[in-house]
């Protein structure tokens, strides 16, 4: 499970193509929606659509305390029940099998694949996309708007700061896997005002010696339970890193970092930006 989750993170930034029809003929409150990824479960229920949801997966928030509307999890699916329930839409992730999507397609489904989302930029355009498809821009609107405020806000407060700390995010801690560019984490770095130790990377994998090499003057755990905790005292052992000696190693919940949704984003870079300058 917590293996499968990790593969979700990582990929979250798959690329797929866009289904852009809107249902004008059908009200959003008439509307039966299945989400096959977290993340867009969370936007759903944020454009008040939550009793409009009639399937998720295991991995989906909503999952725990309604198991019935468990079709399965992001990468495998009962297609059968997903037919039985008759949605207007299915959103779905590069994680599903493609010989479902091609299944749902042939009988009818309407399918909503997440784009590549490379940065929070991305994320409020398909958000907004989503907005569009279920008949709630006007709501989607609004939320990016506030969130574009936030952004904006914690920005100013960096205004006069000409230090570039150098941080490393973790995302994976067996193997190591570190943010690289071009993914919307690496947007909790830049807008932090600081450099991504793994600027140069085009791939996650990274051994325990480079990210020590680089010295990162700030380390960020992106993981769950002990296994942050576990990781948060390797790195603490290791004095002659700046990271280290000034204390500036810290732990994020991957339900929130990971989560690639307007107002995560924004919890999140807040989060970051009073722990590397508080």
């Amino acid at each position: 499970m917590i293996r499968a989750l990790y593969l979700f993170i990582i990929l979250t930034i798959v690329s797929c193509n866009n289904s852009n029809h809107k249902y004008d003929s059908v009200q959003s409150n008439e509307l039966r929606i299945i989400s096959l990824a977290p993340s867009i479960t969370t936007e759903l229920i944020s454009l008040e659509l939550e009793k409009n949801i009639v399937g998720a997966t295991t991995f989906c928030s909503i999952s725990a305390q309604n198991p019935e509307l468990i079709i399965g999890n992001a990468i495998e699916v009962n297609i059968e029940k997903i037919l039985l329930l008759k949605p207007d839409i299915v959103f779905a992730t590069g994680l599903t099998e493609p010989s479902t999507i091609s299944s749902l397609k042939q009988n009818g489904i309407k399918i909503h694949m997440m784009p590549k989302l490379q940065s929070y930029n991305d994320i409020c355009e398909d958000f907004l996309k989503i907005g569009k498809l279920v008949n709630k821009e006007d709501v989607a609107l609004k939320i990016i708007s506030e969130s574009n405020h936030k952004v904006d806000s914690l920005k100013k407060l960096l205004i006069g700061n000409n230090s570039k700390p150098k941080v490393y995010m973790q995302i994976g801690a067996n193997p190591l896997f570190t943010v690289i560019p071009n993914t919307f984490m690496n947007d909790y770095i830049t807008f932090s005002g600081c450099e991504n130790l793994a600027f140069d990377f085009n791939q996650g994998s990274i051994t325990r010696e480079s990210v020590l090499t680089r010295n990162p003057d700030i380390i960020f755990i992106v993981t769950m339970g002990m296994i942050g905790d576990q990781e948060k005292q390797v790195w603490e052992s290791y004095p002659e890193i700046n990271a280290t000696k000034n204390h500036k190693i810290f732990i994020i919940d991957s339900n929130l970092a990971c989560t690639p949704t307007v107002t995560s984003f924004t919890q999140t870079l807040e989060q970051v930006i009073k722990n590397i300058y508080n």
